[in-house]
């Protein structure tokens, strides 16, 4: 029972840093004074949120940021159990190329955006915090483990 609460409580931690950083980006997205895809189309059949004058690194790169870091939290979820490291490089690299091929596509016109080299950066940098933060988790996890084994 207890192991199967402790992955239910790793999925719900795991799950929260999916879907807090990508309602953060929406709303970022849905504030800005400058018109996105993602607002013109919430515009369609909603009123316009209040516009929030970002500073500069919000509006360049926070939502490259958050749903990077989202992404690395789902493939977490989708990958392995919550409370084991066992698929950190598989998770780590496919959010990596993941982000990679999204910005290059954006050079192409295939897909909307801006093409922008610090965009990669931010993002490399999403998934090295979202790593630190699943090593926080699991070693709570592995702490309260043990503090309950003893």
């Amino acid at each position: 029972m207890n192991g199967g609460l402790k992955d239910l409580k790793g999925k719900a931690l795991y799950a929260v840093n999916v879907i807090v950083p990508l309602t953060a980006g929406l709303l970022i997205y849905l504030t800005r004074s400058e018109s996105t895809y993602v607002s013109d189309m919430y515009a369609l059949f909603f009123p316009r949120l209040p516009v929030i004058s970002y500073p500069m690194v919000i509006k360049r790169f926070a939502c490259d940021f958050l749903w990077a870091y989202s992404l690395f939290f789902c493939l977490k979820l989708v990958f392995e159990d919550p409370s084991k490291g066992d698929h950190d490089i598989t998770v780590i690299t496919v959010t990596a190329i993941a982000a990679v091929i999204l910005e290059v596509i954006q050079i192409s016109g295939k897909i909307p955006g801006t093409f922008d080299p610090w965009d990669i950066v931010t993002e490399m940098a999403a998934i090295a915090v979202a790593l630190l933060i699943t090593k926080i988790i699991e070693r709570r996890f592995t702490h309260h483990e043990e503090k309950n084994i003893t």
